[in-house]
């Protein structure tokens, strides 16, 4: 073949096992070689084919297979066959997100959580304590004070994370996703690829700076409103609100749900796709326990993903059975405990009016929860089977 071919920008990045080479405007990647990167430096820069092959032969000693090699960056959607090359556009908010994490705001950062912790050691009843969400006996008033503002910091959580990556240069996307039965907010990063590992570790760890930078601004918010002027239930939800902001926090410790520190232990042992290397080796193993035929692997793993199973598999599985037990020891006796006060209140002939809205609003609350969650189970069921194809996995941020 005397011919060249058209390639799309493509980004590569010296990786553990090779160089990790990527189309960060589609999110398509994976791991090369050396000398299979420097096979596509060379067609980048309009070497021949055919001179790409000679000098691939003449390095390793090997033939390269250039039609097998050309039909691989035809799956990654690395060649460009009559479209014309990509618009490279600036991100959007890359300016906010170098000042967000410039070094006055690091200073501005330091000085709250300075304040925060001040007030907490000289007030022990402004310090994190699940009492604080019950700052009224409605049902349905708890959860939906606290959700909406809880929300929006769950989006001041997932902006840290997009603007941590937007400042380098990286677009990002929001979106719902699934970790065993929790419905979370998730920041796509699939370009964080693209850039060395050392530049990772704050993008994944900006969500948690957001929460804790929301946790001591809401409980000196509270402080604030602490007065005869204005009505308790106030500063007690900026507590309630606070205390969220720590759930979030100890939700990160659950790595094995590929939370922002399951990513940060990945990127530091060099892994790429550690937790379904890991799933991959436990059902190969709970298949060979019952002499049933191996699982056939839709993709490839690094070395580094294939030892480190070996060590992550015991935690991924007693991870999955915390979290089952958490469910059956407080999970169900509390939804039972709430099922059952509903089915009190609306079966009583003498309920009060506001008790019997208070009710139905708990049951089309719940109604819609679960929803979503079936909603997003399926939709991920359908996107695993459209899109086995041999690329990296995305970076989904939490």
């Amino acid at each position: 073949m005397n011919g060249t071919v058209r390639l799309h920008r493509l980004t590569m990045v010296a990786d553990t096992e090779g160089v990790m080479v990527g189309r960060p405007d589609t999110g398509s990647y994976a791991v090369f070689p050396e000398e299979g990167a420097q096979a596509l430096r060379m067609l980048l820069d309009g070497a021949p084919v055919d001179a790409v092959g000679d000098w691939y032969e003449r390095t390793t000693g090997d033939p390269l297979d250039t039609d097998d090699f050309l039909e691989t960056l035809d799956e990654l959607g690395f060649l460009r066959i009559g479209e014309p090359l990509a618009e490279q556009r600036p991100v959007r908010w890359q300016g906010l997100g170098r000042a967000l994490f410039s070094w006055p705001a690091w200073l501005a950062y330091g000085a709250l959580v300075a304040a925060a912790v001040t007030m907490m050691v000289r007030d022990p009843g402004l310090r994190p304590s699940y009492h604080q969400v019950f700052f009224t006996h409605y049902l349905t008033l708890i959860p939906l004070s606290v959700f909406a503002l809880a929300l929006p910091c769950i989006v001041v959580h997932e902006a840290f994370h997009a603007l941590a990556g937007r400042r380098l240069g990286l677009p990002s996307t929001l979106g719902i996703g699934r970790r065993l039965y929790y419905l979370v907010a998730e920041t796509r990063l699939d370009s964080l690829l693209s850039v060395e590992r050392r530049k990772r570790y704050l993008v994944f760890c900006a969500g948690m700076l957001a929460d804790v930078v929301l946790l001591c601004g809401f409980t000196l918010l509270s402080v604030a409103l602490d007065t005869n002027a204005i009505p308790s239930w106030i500063h007690k939800l900026c507590l309630a609100v606070a205390f969220t902001c720590v759930l979030r926090l100890i939700w990160q410790l659950l790595f094995y749900l590929e939370t922002d520190i399951y990513y940060v232990v990945t990127t530091a042992t060099g892994c790429t796709d550690l937790q379904n290397a890991t799933r991959f080796r436990l059902r190969s193993g709970f298949r060979r326990a019952l002499r049933l035929a191996p699982p056939v692997a839709d993709t490839e793993w690094s070395g580094r993903d294939r030892a480190a199973t070996r060590w992550y598999a015991p935690l991924l599985f007693a991870g999955y059975g915390f979290s089952l037990a958490s469910l059956a020891w407080a999970g169900i006796p509390t939804a039972v405990h709430f099922w059952t006060t509903v089915a009190d209140r609306l079966g009583a002939p003498d309920t009060p009016f506001w008790d019997l809205v208070d009710a139905a609003g708990f049951l089309l609350l719940s109604g819609l929860q679960i929803g979503l969650l079936v909603h997003v189970t399926l939709r991920d069921r359908r996107a695993r089977t459209r899109n086995r194809r041999p690329t990296s996995p995305e970076e989904a941020l939490t």
